[in-house]
């Protein structure tokens, strides 16, 4: 989900200012947490869901 639409999702109107206090609360910015927790669950996914799940690299 776009970090836009989480911003609006939990009710604030500015963006600067929820990035500001996502920030201040969790460490990183928005984007860097969703990163982050993506590569980590992708991480955990066994290599053959993957594979099912995934467009070869050309």
């Amino acid at each position: 989900m776009p970090v836009t639409e989480v911003c609006l999702a939990v009710g604030c109107t500015s963006l600067g200012s929820f990035s500001t206090q996502f920030r201040r609360f969790v460490g990183e910015s928005p984007s860097a947490y969703q990163d982050r927790v993506r590569d980590e669950q992708l991480a955990r996914l066994p290599g053959c869901v993957v594979k099912i799940f995934s467009r070869p690299v050309v």
